[in-house]
Parts: structure tokens; sequence; C-alpha cells
């Protein structure tokens, strides 16, 4: 009996238990996990926000770690001033050894800026250049995406107002605690919106400056749809053209024409040789009288002979 009674007090004293009598307790949304509520419209806005939250959690380490490598390549500081401060300083000194970095933003809005690489960069001076490279990359693609989450955001703020204000009628068959559930996940969510809106302003200035100290050390190219050819990174020191526009297909080899027949001299075909008779077969001689067959007999019959006895 004593072991049933407290069995019976950890379960009313665990977390689940508290949700099920009185969920009075932070929501699924506050704590950072999926809600699901079964109608559509709802879980759509929680999915999209649940999906949110996971994208801007993993998302400083993206500027942040290409950052921290670039700053101790120059042996200075993570912050953008020293970045470019100590980057103009080494891009003096490459240049006077005949190699130059510079930043190309491709005219596409939606594509990261590159490097452009003249020279041949060898040792430390190649491994800044990997550097530059993944750093462009990878803070150009998160910059990039920082104001698709913005516009985003954007978009869920007021649909929550929206889907809060018609949880009564929405879920009209529900229990009223199932409804102050809904509720108070849309309201959680609600402020969850507020710090993912400030948390990405954060990301895109980190970004922003980031590169802007790159572009200043530099130097850089808007690339423009216009021109037909692009310079890339090259490390053989020669800079390698790229046609922007397809090449056009190359065209058909000509069909050489069939050879024509040659004409050859129909040889006429022999005439027939003439057949030739066989010789006639000389006539037999006509036999002696002594070997002239005997007369035929007289046979019986009915005829009357031409005399009478």
């Amino acid at each position: 009996m004593l072991l049933t009674r407290r069995i019976l007090l950890f379960a009313l004293s665990s977390v689940g238990a508290c949700q099920v009598l009185a969920p009075s307790g932070p929501s699924n949304v506050a704590q950072g996990r999926y809600y699901s509520t079964g109608d559509p419209e709802y879980d759509d806005f929680f999915l999209r926000l649940f999906r949110l939250q996971i994208k801007l959690k993993d998302a400083p380490p993206r500027v942040g770690g290409p950052r921290q490598r670039v700053a101790e390549a120059l042996n200075v500081g993570p912050e953008p001033e020293e970045i470019r401060t100590a980057l103009t300083k080494r891009a003096n000194d490459l240049s006077a050894r005949g190699i130059r970095y510079s930043v190309a933003h491709p005219a596409d809005p939606n594509q990261p800026p590159t490097l452009v690489v003249t020279g041949n960069p060898t040792g430390n001076d190649f491994e800044l250049k990997g550097m530059l490279e993944k750093a462009l990359k990878s803070a150009g693609e998160l910059a990039i995406d920082t104001a698709a989450w913005q516009k985003e955001l954007d978009e869920l703020a007021p649909r929550e107002t929206t889907l809060e204000g018609n949880v009564g009628e929405a879920f009209a068959a529900r229990s009223e605690s199932e409804r102050a559930e809904i509720k108070g996940n849309l309201v959680d969510g609600s402020k969850i919106i507020t710090l993912l809106v400030e948390r990405t302003r954060d990301l895109d200035h980190a970004a922003t400056e980031f590169l802007k100290a790159l572009g200043d050390a530099l130097g850089e190219t808007q690339l423009s749809t216009a021109s037909s050819e692009v310079s890339t990174s090259d490390v053989n020191g020669v800079s390698e053209k790229k046609s922007k526009k397809g090449a056009p297909p190359p065209k058909p080899p000509k069909a050489s024409p069939a050879p024509k027949p040659k004409a050859h001299a129909s040889k006429p075909a022999p005439a027939p040789k003439p057949a030739v008779a066989p010789a006639p077969k000389p006539a037999p001689a006509p036999k002696a009288a002594d070997d002239a067959p005997p007369p035929p007999k007289p046979t019986q019959g009915t005829a009357k002979p031409d005399f009478e006895p």
C-alpha cells in the first residue's frame, strides 16, 4: 500500500502528469518543440515556425567560423574592422609580388560573391585564398538566407494574430482546456517570432559587416549580365575565361554525296550456236526373196470364199 502511494505521488509530480492535469507549464512552442493541433491551417503555422527556429539556431557558425579562421590567418581578432585593416596590409604585400585577390559580386542577387585571383599564390598565400573563398561563400549564402527568413517572419506575425482570434470557431468541438492549450502555444509563438526577428537581424548584420570588410580590403567588382565573359580564379596566374552565354551547338558535318555507280559497258550475250542436225541413218537394205516370210495362213470365218469347190 505504501509503495502504491509513492508511485502515485511520483506520477503526479512528473512533468507529463502536470501537463495532463493542468497545462499551466511552458508550452511546446516555448520549449522549442513542434506542436500539432490536427487542423491543417494551424499546423502549417506551427511547422513553419518550428523550422525557422532550427535554421536560426544552426546559423551563427556559418559566419562566425569562417570569420574566426580568416582572423587567425591574419593574426588579429575576429572583429570586422581588425580583419579589414590586416587584410588591406596583406593585399598590398601580395600586390608587390604580382598576386591580387578581389571580390566579385554576381548580377544574380541569389548568388554569393566569389574570389577573383590573379597571379600564382603558394604556401600561406594559397591557404589564405582558400579561407577567403569559403568565407565569401558561407557569409554570402547566410546573407541571402536571412533575407528570406525575415520575409517569412513578416508573414507569420499577422497570421498568428488571425489564428488566435479564430481558435473558438475553428475548435468549437474541442474542450475548453484544449482550446486554452492551443491559444497558449499561439501566444508563445508570437513571442518566439519576435525573438527570431531580432536574431535574424543580428545574423544579417554580422554577415554583411564581414563581407564589407573583405570587399573594402580587397576591392570589389560588380559582374554584369551583359558581359559575355567572366574572369575566375586561376592559381596558375592566367585568368580563365568562361562564357556566360551557352556556346551554340556545333554544326553537323555536311554529308558527302553518295558515290555515283560507275557505268560498265554491258557485253552482248553470245549468239547461240546453231544446232547440228544428226546425220540420217541409212535405210536398211531390202531382204532377198529367199528371206521373204511365208504367206499368212487363212483364218476361219463366216465370209464365203471367192470360188466354189
